[in-house]
């Protein structure tokens, strides 16, 4: 979860973001990802009024559910992608162009998306923080490529090896830089 805002207001809507989550989930029972997206758009415009204000904060989100029985798994995403590895080729599914709240999309549907699951997959959640990093030798963005480039590159190693080699090459391609995002990425073997 990528929410809007920095400091207080930010860390507000990262705790609204997660009671509404564990609302939706816990009380709901609601599983679907497109249906947790949708049901948690309609909580934050509702919470913030965005309806009736010019509240536009709200947040970029992707979730993913494994179902190892049927060996399936779920995606939906609002602005986040997932990036997963799959018989050696690097896959990815781009999120839908809306956010979770703000007023432009009354009432949000989230495209479903189903894996058809091998036993070889890597899978990675993230958000934008990384690939907008500037750094390197005149000061640019990392870039979405380079990004998916180096989560394909590491995708054969260890979960805590990955971790070394992207703070390490984050560090070696920020310099001098100040951070300018949160930094959020998180992969698992399926």
């Amino acid at each position: 979860m990528d929410c809007t805002g920095h400091g207080v207001p930010g860390a507000f809507m990262s705790l609204i973001g997660n009671t509404f989550l564990n609302q939706i989930v816990n009380e709901y029972r609601i599983f679907a990802p497109e249906l947790i997206l949708r049901n948690l758009h309609r909580s934050i415009q509702k919470a913030l009024r965005q309806k009736e204000t010019q509240n536009w904060d709200g947040m970029d989100i992707a979730l993913l559910r494994l179902n190892r029985q049927e060996k399936l798994a779920h995606f939906a995403g609002a602005k986040n992608p997932l990036v997963y590895v799959q018989n050696g080729q690097l896959h990815v599914i781009k999120g839908d162009k809306f956010s979770i709240g703000g007023n432009f999309i009354k009432d949000a549907r989230f495209k479903s998306h189903t894996i058809s699951l091998q036993g070889d997959e890597v899978f990675y959640l993230f958000s934008d923080g990384f690939q907008d990093q500037f750094g390197g030798e005149i000061g640019r963005k990392f870039t979405v490529g380079r990004f998916h480039d180096l989560l394909f590159k590491l995708h054969p190693f260890a979960p805590q090896d990955q971790q070394i080699h992207l703070i390490q090459s984050l560090e070696a391609w920020q310099q001098n830089e100040e951070q300018v995002d949160d930094l959020l990425v998180i992969g698992f073997k399926a």
